[in-house]
C-alpha cells in the first residue's frame, strides 16, 4: 500500500507548488496525518541573502510541518531554471536515481504519507531517456494533475492525464488551478469541458489568491482554502483505490 501522492502539472508555471502546499496543510492540519514532502530536482534556486535557496522545498517543509532535512526534501537542486537534465549537465553533477530512491523510501518508512511535487510536466527529462513519468511508475506512486483554469488547458489536460492512464499510471484527479484570477470565458466554461472528456474526476477549482505562500506560510489558511473548494471526500476515496491496488 503506497503511502504517496505525486503532484504533477501540464505545465512549468501551473501552481503545483501553491496546490502541493496546500495539500500538505490539509492532510496535517486538518486529518492530523504526520506528512512527509519531497521536491526530488529543484531547478532556479532562488536568491536570499546571497544564498541559493530551494524555495518550493522549503513551502512544502513549512506547509507540511515536516522536520526533515532540505537536503533529504530536495536531493538534487540546480540554479538555472531548467529541465533537470540540462541543468545537471551544465552544473557537471550526474543525477543517480538509486539515492532519490533510497531517501523516498526512508520518507515513506517515517511518515504517514509523503506528497511528492514534480517538476514540469510529465515528459520532463530527469536524466537521459528517464523522464517523470518513469519516476511516477517506479515509485507506483497516485498521481494528482494541477493544470491552469484558463485558456489552453484543455488541450495540456487531455493530454497529460491520457497519457498518464496509457502508461499505466493511477490519476486520483485534476485540479484547476486559478492563476490570474481574470474569471474570463474559458475560466469559467472549462471545468464542465474537461468534466465531459475526462473518465477522471475534477476536484475543484483552487481560487486566486495573492502571495499566499509568500511572506509568511498561514498553515490553516491553506488547509480552509482547500478543503472549502476542492472535493476532499472524492480525492480521499480515489488515493484509498489507487494505493490498495497497487
Amino acid at each position: 500500500m503506497m503511502k504517496a501522492i505525486f503532484i504533477t502539472g501540464t505545465d512549468t508555471g501551473v501552481g503545483k507548488t501553491v496546490i502541493s502546499s496546500a495539500l500538505c496543510a490539509f492532510f496535517s492540519v486538518q486529518k492530523g496525518m504526520n506528512v512527509g514532502v519531497m521536491k526530488p530536482f529543484e531547478s532556479g534556486l532562488s536568491k536570499r541573502d546571497k544564498d541559493l535557496l530551494p524555495w518550493d522545498a522549503i513551502c512544502l517543509r513549512e506547509a507540511s510541518d515536516s522536520s526533515d532535512d532540505l537536503d533529504l526534501i530536495s536531493p538534487y537542486t540546480f540554479e538555472a531554471p531548467l529541465a533537470p537534465e540540462v541543468a545537471a549537465a551544465l552544473e557537471h553533477i550526474e543525477i543517480d536515481i538509486d539515492v532519490v530512491d533510497r531517501i523516498y523510501h526512508n520518507l515513506l518508512s517515517e511518515h504517514d504519507l509523503v506528497i511528492i511535487e514534480g517538476a514540469g510536466g510529465v515528459l520532463v527529462p530527469i536524466k537521459k531517456d528517464f523522464f517523470f513519468v518513469d519516476l511516477i511508475q517506479r515509485w507506483e506512486a497516485p498521481t494528482l494533475v494541477v493544470s491552469r483554469l484558463g485558456l489552453g488547458t484543455i488541450n495540456h489536460t487531455l493530454l497529460t492525464c491520457r497519457y498518464l492512464q496509457t502508461r499505466g499510471v493511477q490519476v486520483v484527479g485534476v485540479i484547476l488551478n486559478d492563476t490570474d484570477g481574470l474569471g474570463d470565458l474559458a475560466a469559467r466554461t472549462n471545468p464542465e469541458v474537461l468534466g465531459r472528456y475526462l473518465d477522471i474526476p475534477i476536484l475543484g477549482v483552487f481560487p486566486h489568491v495573492k502571495d499566499l505562500i509568500k511572506g509568511g506560510l498561514d498553515r490553516e489558511r491553506m488547509a480552509d482554502i482547500f478543503a472549502r473548494n476542492i472535493k476532499t471526500d472524492v480525492l480521499l476515496d480515489r488515493w484509498e483505490a489507487a494505493r490498495h491496488a497497487r
